[in-house]
């Protein structure tokens, strides 16, 4: 029997029926892909908590800001963080 899909992600130290089967993930377990799929509204937040979300760019005295494209993407809950390219907020979660 496969798992379900994952549509939510819960609080930290969460252990609900629906973490447990998996349709829900505890935040302290939550991917990069499942963390990009939040930030685009394609996974419910029900931790509760406010995310800090840092896009990062070179900038160079030939490539400035304008017309540069972000290098990556760190998000930051409480203590953890989570860092990945921008591709992902771009897709949808497999």
């Amino acid at each position: 029997m496969s798992r379900p899909r994952v549509i939510a992600i819960d609080p930290f130290d969460c252990g609900c029926t629906e973490c447990i089967t998996g349709e829900y993930v505890p935040l302290r377990y939550a991917t990069d892909s499942q963390i990009a799929a939040l930030i685009r509204r394609d996974l419910r937040n029900h931790t509760g908590k406010e995310f800090d979300v840092t896009v990062r760019y070179i900038v160079t005295d030939t490539q400035p800001l304008r017309g540069s494209t972000p290098e990556e993407i760190v998000v930051t809950c409480g203590d953890r963080t989570w860092t990945f390219e921008p591709y992902l907020l771009s897709g949808s979660l497999p």
